[in-house]
Protein backbone atom coordinates (compact mmCIF):
# COMPACT_ATOMS: atom_id res chain seq x y z
CA UNK A 1 0.00 0.00 0.00
CA UNK A 2 1.18 3.21 -1.21
CA UNK A 3 2.10 5.89 1.66
CA UNK A 4 -0.91 8.14 0.11
CA UNK A 5 -3.18 5.25 0.62
CA UNK A 6 -2.27 4.82 3.75
CA UNK A 7 -2.56 8.33 5.24
CA UNK A 8 -5.26 9.66 3.15
CA UNK A 9 -7.53 6.29 2.74
CA UNK A 10 -9.99 8.69 1.23
CA UNK A 11 -8.30 8.72 -2.00
CA UNK A 12 -8.03 5.35 -2.11
CA UNK A 13 -11.37 2.85 -3.46
CA UNK A 14 -10.09 -0.02 -2.15
CA UNK A 15 -10.88 1.47 1.89
CA UNK A 16 -14.39 1.44 3.07
CA UNK A 17 -15.29 3.94 5.27
CA UNK A 18 -15.76 3.30 9.06
CA UNK A 19 -18.54 6.39 9.46
CA UNK A 20 -21.04 6.23 7.39
CA UNK A 21 -23.49 8.71 7.61
CA UNK A 22 -26.40 8.39 4.54
CA UNK A 23 -28.90 10.98 3.46
CA UNK A 24 -28.75 12.44 7.14
CA UNK A 25 -32.23 15.08 7.88
CA UNK A 26 -33.41 16.18 10.98
CA UNK A 27 -36.37 18.44 11.31
CA UNK A 28 -37.62 20.43 14.57
CA UNK A 29 -41.31 21.12 13.90
CA UNK A 30 -40.62 23.22 10.11
CA UNK A 31 -36.71 23.82 11.24
CA UNK A 32 -34.87 21.50 8.90
CA UNK A 33 -31.24 21.18 11.42
CA UNK A 34 -29.67 18.76 8.70
CA UNK A 35 -30.75 18.89 5.21
CA UNK A 36 -30.23 14.94 3.36
CA UNK A 37 -26.86 15.17 4.60
CA UNK A 38 -24.07 12.27 3.35
CA UNK A 39 -20.73 11.92 4.82
CA UNK A 40 -18.00 8.78 4.95
CA UNK A 41 -15.59 9.01 7.87
CA UNK A 42 -12.09 6.82 7.82
CA UNK A 43 -10.99 4.48 10.50
CA UNK A 44 -8.76 6.38 12.70
CA UNK A 45 -9.37 9.95 11.19
CA UNK A 46 -9.39 12.95 13.61
CA UNK A 47 -12.17 14.44 11.41
CA UNK A 48 -13.65 18.01 12.58
CA UNK A 49 -17.11 19.54 11.91
CA UNK A 50 -16.55 23.65 11.26
CA UNK A 51 -18.83 25.92 10.99
CA UNK A 52 -20.69 28.95 12.48
CA UNK A 53 -23.44 28.91 15.12
CA UNK A 54 -26.53 27.62 14.13
CA UNK A 55 -24.73 25.81 11.27
CA UNK A 56 -26.25 22.16 12.64
CA UNK A 57 -22.92 20.71 13.64
CA UNK A 58 -23.68 19.97 17.02
CA UNK A 59 -27.12 18.61 15.87
CA UNK A 60 -25.03 15.80 13.81
CA UNK A 61 -23.07 14.72 16.26
CA UNK A 62 -25.53 14.47 18.75
CA UNK A 63 -27.31 12.11 16.22
CA UNK A 64 -24.32 9.90 15.33
CA UNK A 65 -24.06 9.54 19.46
CA UNK A 66 -27.94 8.81 19.30
CA UNK A 67 -29.08 11.59 21.29
CA UNK A 68 -30.95 13.26 18.59
CA UNK A 69 -32.99 10.45 16.11
CA UNK A 70 -32.85 10.82 12.11
CA UNK A 71 -36.01 12.19 10.65
CA UNK A 72 -34.98 10.20 7.79
CA UNK A 73 -31.68 8.85 6.83
CA UNK A 74 -29.16 6.31 8.68
CA UNK A 75 -25.63 5.98 10.47
CA UNK A 76 -23.15 3.08 9.75
CA UNK A 77 -20.56 2.30 12.22
CA UNK A 78 -18.10 -0.57 10.33
CA UNK A 79 -20.82 -1.36 8.28
CA UNK A 80 -23.52 -1.79 11.11
CA UNK A 81 -26.51 0.11 10.71
CA UNK A 82 -26.71 1.77 14.68
CA UNK A 83 -29.25 4.26 13.58
CA UNK A 84 -32.21 2.61 15.91
CA UNK A 85 -29.44 1.23 19.01
CA UNK A 86 -29.88 3.31 21.98
CA UNK A 87 -26.85 6.16 23.22
CA UNK A 88 -25.92 3.64 25.34
CA UNK A 89 -25.22 0.20 23.42
CA UNK A 90 -23.71 2.13 20.74
CA UNK A 91 -19.80 2.00 20.14
CA UNK A 92 -19.51 5.56 20.51
CA UNK A 93 -18.33 7.74 23.37
CA UNK A 94 -18.90 11.45 23.55
CA UNK A 95 -16.94 14.16 25.37
CA UNK A 96 -18.79 17.18 26.43
CA UNK A 97 -18.01 21.06 26.35
CA UNK A 98 -18.87 20.92 30.20
CA UNK A 99 -16.64 17.94 30.96
CA UNK A 100 -19.78 16.59 33.40
CA UNK A 101 -17.13 15.74 36.17
CA UNK A 102 -18.66 14.32 38.77
CA UNK A 103 -17.82 16.58 41.59
CA UNK A 104 -18.06 13.95 44.33
CA UNK A 105 -16.18 11.47 43.10
CA UNK A 106 -12.10 11.09 42.52
CA UNK A 107 -10.51 11.45 39.08
CA UNK A 108 -9.93 7.40 39.27
CA UNK A 109 -13.55 6.90 39.94
CA UNK A 110 -14.58 9.57 37.68
CA UNK A 111 -12.90 7.50 34.74
CA UNK A 112 -13.83 4.33 35.99
CA UNK A 113 -17.67 4.97 36.52
CA UNK A 114 -18.88 4.26 32.77
CA UNK A 115 -16.61 1.00 33.49
CA UNK A 116 -18.58 0.17 36.37
CA UNK A 117 -22.10 0.65 35.01
CA UNK A 118 -21.26 -2.12 31.84
CA UNK A 119 -20.73 -4.24 35.28
CA UNK A 120 -16.91 -5.35 34.40
CA UNK A 121 -14.70 -6.88 36.58
CA UNK A 122 -12.89 -5.48 39.52
CA UNK A 123 -9.51 -6.40 38.23
CA UNK A 124 -10.60 -5.19 34.36
CA UNK A 125 -11.88 -1.26 35.70
CA UNK A 126 -8.52 -1.30 37.69
CA UNK A 127 -6.15 -1.84 34.78
CA UNK A 128 -8.32 0.43 32.49
CA UNK A 129 -7.94 3.25 34.90
CA UNK A 130 -4.73 2.89 35.65
CA UNK A 131 -3.76 2.73 31.61
CA UNK A 132 -6.19 5.92 30.87
CA UNK A 133 -4.35 7.54 34.29
CA UNK A 134 -0.83 6.65 32.22
CA UNK A 135 -2.20 7.97 29.05
CA UNK A 136 -3.42 11.35 29.80
CA UNK A 137 -0.25 11.74 32.61
CA UNK A 138 -2.67 12.21 36.09
CA UNK A 139 -1.34 9.13 37.54
CA UNK A 140 -0.60 10.98 40.40
CA UNK A 141 -4.02 12.83 40.79
CA UNK A 142 -5.69 9.46 40.93
CA UNK A 143 -7.09 10.42 44.20
CA UNK A 144 -7.74 14.04 44.09
CA UNK A 145 -11.50 15.84 43.12
CA UNK A 146 -12.87 17.95 40.41
CA UNK A 147 -12.81 20.91 42.43
CA UNK A 148 -8.34 20.05 43.38
CA UNK A 149 -7.67 20.21 39.74
CA UNK A 150 -6.91 23.00 37.01
CA UNK A 151 -8.67 23.50 33.79
CA UNK A 152 -6.51 21.29 31.86
CA UNK A 153 -6.57 18.68 34.17
CA UNK A 154 -9.99 18.17 34.24
CA UNK A 155 -10.46 18.37 30.41
CA UNK A 156 -8.03 15.32 30.26
CA UNK A 157 -9.93 13.42 33.20
CA UNK A 158 -13.05 14.02 30.65
CA UNK A 159 -11.11 12.66 27.93
CA UNK A 160 -9.40 9.31 29.96
CA UNK A 161 -13.28 8.78 31.48
CA UNK A 162 -14.64 9.24 27.33
CA UNK A 163 -11.73 6.59 26.35
CA UNK A 164 -12.31 4.38 28.66
CA UNK A 165 -14.62 2.37 27.51
CA UNK A 166 -13.02 1.59 24.15
CA UNK A 167 -15.27 3.45 21.99
CA UNK A 168 -14.81 2.64 18.58
CA UNK A 169 -15.67 6.08 17.68
CA UNK A 170 -15.05 9.34 20.25
CA UNK A 171 -17.30 12.58 20.12
CA UNK A 172 -15.77 16.05 20.88
CA UNK A 173 -17.94 18.35 21.42
CA UNK A 174 -16.18 22.05 21.65
CA UNK A 175 -13.42 19.96 23.99
CA UNK A 176 -11.30 22.61 24.50
CA UNK A 177 -13.33 25.67 24.57
CA UNK A 178 -13.15 26.47 28.36
CA UNK A 179 -9.03 26.59 28.00
CA UNK A 180 -6.70 29.27 27.94
CA UNK A 181 -5.28 29.98 24.36
CA UNK A 182 -1.97 28.84 25.72
CA UNK A 183 -3.00 25.56 27.16
CA UNK A 184 -5.28 25.35 23.99
CA UNK A 185 -2.67 24.76 21.74
CA UNK A 186 -0.86 22.34 23.60
CA UNK A 187 -4.13 20.56 24.24
CA UNK A 188 -4.43 20.60 20.74
CA UNK A 189 -0.95 18.88 20.43
CA UNK A 190 -1.96 16.22 23.61
CA UNK A 191 -4.97 15.53 22.07
CA UNK A 192 -3.56 14.40 18.57
CA UNK A 193 -1.02 12.53 20.14
CA UNK A 194 -3.34 10.27 22.10
CA UNK A 195 -5.56 9.72 18.90
CA UNK A 196 -2.88 8.16 17.34
CA UNK A 197 -1.57 6.22 19.92
CA UNK A 198 -4.60 4.23 20.81
CA UNK A 199 -6.11 4.87 17.34
CA UNK A 200 -9.35 5.31 17.63
CA UNK A 201 -11.51 7.64 15.18
CA UNK A 202 -11.99 11.03 16.38
CA UNK A 203 -14.76 13.53 15.25
CA UNK A 204 -14.72 16.99 17.15
CA UNK A 205 -16.94 20.01 16.61
CA UNK A 206 -15.48 22.92 17.08
CA UNK A 207 -16.26 26.74 15.81
CA UNK A 208 -11.84 27.59 16.65
CA UNK A 209 -10.54 27.66 12.79
CA UNK A 210 -7.05 26.88 14.08
CA UNK A 211 -8.40 24.34 16.47
CA UNK A 212 -9.61 22.61 13.60
CA UNK A 213 -6.51 23.39 11.22
CA UNK A 214 -4.28 21.92 13.65
CA UNK A 215 -5.73 18.64 14.36
CA UNK A 216 -7.77 17.17 11.82
CA UNK A 217 -7.06 15.08 8.64
CA UNK A 218 -9.85 16.35 6.96
CA UNK A 219 -12.57 19.15 7.92
CA UNK A 220 -16.14 19.12 6.72
CA UNK A 221 -17.67 22.56 6.63
CA UNK A 222 -21.19 23.37 7.52
CA UNK A 223 -24.21 25.72 6.95
CA UNK A 224 -27.71 25.79 7.08
CA UNK A 225 -27.55 21.71 7.68
CA UNK A 226 -25.56 21.30 5.16
CA UNK A 227 -21.60 20.08 4.30
CA UNK A 228 -20.42 22.91 1.74
CA UNK A 229 -16.73 21.33 1.34
CA UNK A 230 -14.82 18.31 3.15
CA UNK A 231 -10.89 18.47 2.41
CA UNK A 232 -8.36 18.08 4.27
CA UNK A 233 -6.74 21.15 6.52
CA UNK A 234 -4.55 22.13 3.39
CA UNK A 235 -7.15 22.28 0.85
CA UNK A 236 -9.62 23.92 2.82
CA UNK A 237 -7.48 26.94 2.69
CA UNK A 238 -5.43 27.01 -0.23
CA UNK A 239 -8.21 25.75 -2.19
CA UNK A 240 -12.09 27.18 -0.96
CA UNK A 241 -15.02 25.91 -2.95
CA UNK A 242 -16.91 29.03 -2.74
CA UNK A 243 -16.52 32.86 -1.46
CA UNK A 244 -18.49 31.39 2.03
CA UNK A 245 -15.65 28.90 2.44
CA UNK A 246 -12.86 31.13 1.51
CA UNK A 247 -14.40 33.59 3.54
CA UNK A 248 -15.32 31.32 6.73
CA UNK A 249 -11.67 29.85 7.13
CA UNK A 250 -9.11 32.64 8.19
CA UNK A 251 -8.71 35.32 6.70
CA UNK A 252 -8.99 36.38 2.89
CA UNK A 253 -9.00 39.46 0.33
CA UNK A 254 -11.98 38.78 -2.79
CA UNK A 255 -11.42 40.74 -5.79
CA UNK A 256 -14.77 40.50 -7.63
CA UNK A 257 -14.64 41.14 -11.57
CA UNK A 258 -15.52 39.84 -15.14
CA UNK A 259 -13.79 37.21 -16.73
CA UNK A 260 -12.05 38.30 -19.62
CA UNK A 261 -9.89 34.84 -21.17
CA UNK A 262 -6.90 33.50 -20.48
CA UNK A 263 -3.72 34.42 -21.59
CA UNK A 264 0.21 33.72 -21.46
CA UNK A 265 0.09 34.79 -17.80
CA UNK A 266 -3.36 32.87 -16.52
CA UNK A 267 -6.89 33.82 -15.68
CA UNK A 268 -8.06 37.42 -16.04
CA UNK A 269 -10.34 39.27 -14.28
CA UNK A 270 -11.36 42.93 -15.08
CA UNK A 271 -11.56 43.92 -11.15
CA UNK A 272 -14.23 46.21 -10.28
CA UNK A 273 -11.90 47.96 -7.68
CA UNK A 274 -8.51 48.86 -9.94
CA UNK A 275 -10.85 48.57 -13.16
CA UNK A 276 -7.94 47.11 -14.44
CA UNK A 277 -6.79 43.04 -15.47
CA UNK A 278 -5.58 41.03 -12.88
CA UNK A 279 -4.41 37.79 -13.08
CA UNK A 280 -4.50 34.50 -11.34
CA UNK A 281 -2.57 31.03 -12.62
CA UNK A 282 -5.50 28.81 -12.12
CA UNK A 283 -7.92 28.31 -15.66
CA UNK A 284 -11.62 28.30 -15.40
CA UNK A 285 -13.95 27.01 -17.78
CA UNK A 286 -16.77 29.82 -18.29
CA UNK A 287 -17.85 31.65 -20.52
CA UNK A 288 -16.03 35.21 -21.23
CA UNK A 289 -18.51 37.96 -19.88
CA UNK A 290 -18.67 35.76 -16.35
CA UNK A 291 -18.64 37.31 -13.24
CA UNK A 292 -15.71 35.10 -11.04
CA UNK A 293 -13.86 36.15 -8.25
CA UNK A 294 -10.24 35.86 -7.05
CA UNK A 295 -9.19 34.80 -3.21
CA UNK A 296 -6.14 36.39 -2.05
CA UNK A 297 -4.95 35.22 1.56
CA UNK A 298 -3.34 38.05 3.49
CA UNK A 299 0.02 36.22 3.66
CA UNK A 300 0.86 36.04 -0.31
CA UNK A 301 0.22 39.68 -0.66
CA UNK A 302 3.42 41.66 -0.82
CA UNK A 303 3.68 45.07 1.02
CA UNK A 304 6.66 47.44 -0.16
CA UNK A 305 7.93 51.01 -0.30
CA UNK A 306 9.05 50.74 -3.96
CA UNK A 307 6.86 49.68 -6.98
CA UNK A 308 7.67 46.12 -7.61
CA UNK A 309 9.57 44.72 -11.05
CA UNK A 310 6.84 43.07 -12.11
CA UNK A 311 4.63 42.91 -14.95
CA UNK A 312 1.11 42.28 -12.91
CA UNK A 313 -1.20 42.04 -9.93
CA UNK A 314 0.10 45.70 -8.63
CA UNK A 315 -2.00 47.97 -6.38
CA UNK A 316 -1.22 51.08 -4.41
CA UNK A 317 -2.71 52.38 -1.39
CA UNK A 318 -1.95 53.75 1.92
CA UNK A 319 -1.67 52.34 5.40
CA UNK A 320 -4.50 52.86 7.46
CA UNK A 321 -3.88 50.77 10.48
CA UNK A 322 -1.04 48.30 11.67
CA UNK A 323 -1.47 45.75 13.84
CA UNK A 324 1.78 43.77 15.55
CA UNK A 325 1.47 40.48 16.32
CA UNK A 326 5.06 39.25 17.67
CA UNK A 327 6.15 36.98 14.70
CA UNK A 328 4.15 39.04 12.27
CA UNK A 329 2.24 42.34 11.60
CA UNK A 330 -1.13 42.67 9.42
CA UNK A 331 -1.36 46.34 7.75
CA UNK A 332 -4.62 47.47 6.42
CA UNK A 333 -4.11 49.10 3.45
CA UNK A 334 -6.65 51.12 1.85
CA UNK A 335 -6.66 51.47 -2.05
CA UNK A 336 -6.89 54.88 -3.94
CA UNK A 337 -10.83 53.72 -4.67
CA UNK A 338 -11.49 53.10 -1.02
CA UNK A 339 -11.23 49.47 -0.76
CA UNK A 340 -9.45 48.15 2.15
CA UNK A 341 -7.37 45.17 1.85
CA UNK A 342 -5.04 43.13 3.77
CA UNK A 343 -1.90 42.13 3.85
CA UNK A 344 0.48 39.76 6.54
CA UNK A 345 4.04 40.12 6.69
CA UNK A 346 6.51 38.19 9.05
CA UNK A 347 9.11 40.26 11.36
CA UNK A 348 11.91 38.40 10.51
CA UNK A 349 13.97 40.94 11.64
CA UNK A 350 14.33 42.47 15.25
CA UNK A 351 14.15 46.46 13.56
CA UNK A 352 12.65 45.87 10.08
CA UNK A 353 15.39 48.06 8.07
CA UNK A 354 12.86 49.37 5.59
CA UNK A 355 10.05 50.45 8.20
CA UNK A 356 6.61 50.75 7.29
CA UNK A 357 4.47 53.33 9.33
CA UNK A 358 0.87 54.54 9.27
CA UNK A 359 0.28 56.82 6.57
CA UNK A 360 2.71 55.39 4.24
CA UNK A 361 2.14 55.16 0.55
CA UNK A 362 2.72 51.13 -0.06
CA UNK A 363 2.54 48.98 -3.12
CA UNK A 364 0.67 45.50 -3.02
CA UNK A 365 1.15 42.51 -5.43
CA UNK A 366 1.16 39.28 -6.24
CA UNK A 367 2.51 36.32 -7.78
CA UNK A 368 -0.55 35.03 -10.32
CA UNK A 369 -0.24 31.39 -8.41
CA UNK A 370 -0.96 32.96 -5.18
CA UNK A 371 -4.62 33.53 -6.12
CA UNK A 372 -7.44 31.10 -6.00
CA UNK A 373 -10.30 31.25 -8.83
CA UNK A 374 -13.86 31.21 -7.34
CA UNK A 375 -16.86 30.96 -9.35
CA UNK A 376 -19.84 31.53 -6.76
Amino acid sequence: MTETTTTEPWLDSNQKPYIQIVNATKKFGDFTAIDNLSLDIYKNEFFSLLGPSGCGKTTLLRMLAGFERFTEGRVLVDGEDISEIPPHLRPINMMFQSYALFPHLTVEKNIAFGLKQDKLPDNVINQRVEEMLELVELTDFAKRKPGQLSGGQSQRVALARSLAKQPKLLLLDEPLGALDKRLREQTQFELMDIQEKLEVTFVIVTHDQEEAMTVSSRIGVMDSGKLIQVATPTQIYEAPINREVADFIGDVNIFKGIYKGQDEKGTQLLSEDSKSIIYATQKVDVPVGNRIWFALRPEKLEISKKLPEVDCNILKGKIEDIGYGGSFSTYHVKLENGRQLTAIRANRERTAEHHLTWGDEVYLHWAPHSAVVLLS
